[in-house]
């Protein structure tokens, strides 16, 4: 958790969000499983509200 001390909030989350899509996605690939395409627009869902969620913090910024 050296990272999170250094990283806005707001990336943290996204970095956090998107391991737990990797974590599914290589279980399942490890374990000859199929993901499906629902679960995998979930995850996609997940990280685009946490990108949705720092956009407008860099719109302000700018």
């Amino acid at each position: 958790m050296w990272a999170t001390a250094r990283l806005d909030p707001a990336r943290t989350g996204i970095l956090l969000m998107s391991e737990v899509l990797i974590a599914a996605l290589s279980a399942a690939v490890l374990a000859g499983e199929h993901l499906h395409p629902i679960e995998i627009a979930g995850g996609a869902l997940v990280l685009l509200a946490g990108v949705l969620e720092v956009l407008p913090a860099r719109r302000s910024r700018a």
